[in-house]
């Protein structure tokens, strides 16, 4: 037999037998998905807004919200303005007390709150530089309609 036969069949058992040990650690692992996702896993049998498989139920809904965003760059100013107008539809049966409208990006301004809980020069912190970016809201309006019951 050739020298280069007798590598090649080295090479090649060696592979095969990397693949066949790796093939029994993936059969000795104590994790088995067919228990997770078995019928009596998820014991609960659905209610009225929700079935047993996760589809809408007959009371099941859904809130709607609409964003229509209008925005430009001033390249001079470094600045982004925009309008918004939020349209958010409750369709839940109960009454909506609040919107939460989150925004983050003051997070590293002098005075907020955001800054007092995050250590400085930490992976989210500012690591050094005055912040003066972040949103200016100079305007904000609401409006409700009142709600039409069947």
């Amino acid at each position: 037999m050739s020298k280069t036969f007798l590598k090649t069949l080295a090479v090649g058992l060696t592979v095969l037998y990397g693949q066949f040990s790796f093939a029994q650690e993936k059969a000795t692992s104590a994790y088995v998905p067919e228990q997770a996702f078995s019928p009596l896993f998820y014991t609960q049998n659905g209610n009225e807004y929700r079935s047993a498989s996760g589809a809408p139920g007959p009371k099941y809904w859904q809130n709607k919200v609409n964003y229509n965003i209008s925005a430009t760059l001033d390249e001079a100013t470094n600045k982004v303005k925009a309008s918004i107008t939020i349209t958010y539809k409750n369709n839940s049966p109960e009454k909506l007390p609040f919107l939460w409208l989150q925004l983050d990006q003051n997070s590293f301004k002098q005075d907020s709150r955001g800054l007092a809980i995050t250590p400085a020069r930490s992976r989210y912190g500012a690591q050094g530089e005055k912040f003066q970016g972040g949103y200016e809201i100079t305007n904000l309006a609401v409006s409700q309609k009142a709600r039409r019951y069947k």
